[in-house]
């Protein structure tokens, strides 16, 4: 079992930032002298060479034309204001491509078996990147094509660094993450499960308790949707693999399935009292709470503490190798990780989205009050913590092994 200070992780920035500035109130910064061995630096130097290079990038983008994108569901209903923005700002036509992670990942590798390259970044989920695209070498070092300096400055952003969903550290960027209690993002038929119940609920362990027997829904271990939920449970150190094994035991009498219409008709119609495990139908289930339906997402306080996770479905971005258009590729990458790029995702997204982890970015936008990181406040980050990340594919495993074994597989 893991140490429980493996992954726990502080909000810092504001405290830095506070006390960075009262350092600078107290000692002016000395202007610098020329030598004859040494001249004086010129502090206009860097901007001025990031602003050419800049310059360049987007005229060498536009000569690209087009970029293409792929994006599931969800993305594509959030972020394609963005996208607009982006044409607009610098004359290109940007394709979207929406789809499940899954097929955008056959897709991708049937075009790679092909001999054909036709698309510049990816949005997906970690699972299904991790375990086909990185060992196919389809991904390359997204920071390899970073030189926004807003991008690069590492003090910008969470915990004084850049983070990434990957084993390597340096395919998979998170750049998005919502910090809440560990709930296992689950949802719940408002008809079905009673404001004593919640209110009863103080573990994930009391989703196991025998009264919800036959009466929660959950995506197939091994099956890609739903992973992050099975990795968080076991890398947990007050969780563990005895969650696990009840979770898929016989006795609780789960109905599995990757069938994610009939995940949502089930819970939203009272078929399954809740869904643990469900991936992106989690943010399918909570719009059609905005729109009067009978289901929620449970948010308090439990005994297993506060949890940093980004939906891999939206915030989790990649970038194929040899791109067809590398100059948007590069330039998307940089002016979207922006301070710009990221406000904008608050902004005028079209669908809730998860914060930034950006730190200059104070325009809370479409982000719920709920996800928002508090100052102090102290987070496992599940999904880009590298000390936790390399356990993802045993992770994964170890549910998908003892799901079959409960079914004699």
């Amino acid at each position: 079992m893991i140490s429980k200070r493996i992954g726990l992780l502080a909000v810092f920035g504001v405290a830095t930032a506070l006390l960075l500035a009262a350092c600078g109130s107290e000692e002016p910064t000395a202007t610098p002298t020329a030598t004859p061995e040494q001249p004086a630096a010129a502090p206009t130097a860097t901007v001025d060479r990031f602003e050419a290079e800049w310059s360049a990038l987007i005229e060498a983008a536009q000569a690209d034309g087009e970029l293409v994108i792929t994006m599931g569901g969800a993305a594509g209903r959030a972020f394609r204001p963005i996208v607009a923005v982006f044409d607009e700002k610098f004359g290109i036509t940007t394709t979207v491509a929406t789809g499940s992670g899954s097929g955008h990942v056959n897709r991708v590798l049937a075009e790679r078996t092909a001999g054909r390259y036709l698309v510049d970044i990816m949005f997906g989920g970690a699972t299904s990147v991790n375990s086909r695209l990185i060992p196919a070498d389809v991904l390359g070092p997204i920071g390899e094509l970073f030189i926004h300096p807003e991008v690069l400055d590492q003090s910008l952003w969470y915990s004084g660094k850049h983070w990434y969903a990957d084993p390597e550290q340096k395919f998979i960027f998170t750049f998005a993450a919502r910090g809440g209690p560990t709930n296992l993002t689950m949802r719940y038929n408002t008809d079905l499960v009673s404001q004593e119940d919640i209110d009863g609920f103080t573990s994930v362990f009391d989703y196991l308790d025998p009264k919800w027997a036959g009466k929660i829904v959950a995506h197939i271990p091994g099956g890609g949707g739903g992973g992050g939920t099975y990795y968080l449970t076991y890398v947990h150190p007050d969780i563990g693999r005895a969650w696990v094994d009840a979770f898929v035991a016989p006795e609780l009498d789960v109905t599995f399935t990757n069938d994610r219409p009939f995940i949502i008709d089930g819970i939203a119609k009272g078929k399954f009292a809740m869904g643990i495990a469900i991936g992106g139908a989690g943010r399918d289930l909570e719009s059609l709470g905005t729109l009067g339906a009978p289901v929620a997402a449970i948010r308090k306080d439990f005994k297993e503490g506060g949890a940093m996770t980004a939906s891999s479905a939206i915030h989790l971005m990649t970038t194929p190798t040899q791109p067809p258009n590398p100059n948007a590729q590069k330039l998307w990458a940089n002016w979207f990780l922006s301070k710009e790029g990221q406000t904008l995702m608050h902004t005028i997204s079209e669908a809730d989205v998860e914060p930034t982890l950006r730190e200059d970015v104070t325009e809370w936008g479409r982000t719920l009050e709920q996800d928002r990181k508090i100052a102090g406040q102290s987070y496992y980050f599940f999904t880009s913590d590298p000390e936790l990340v390399l356990q993802r594919e045993e992770a994964l495993a170890y549910a998908d092994n003892a799901y079959k074994a409960a079914r004699g597989g």
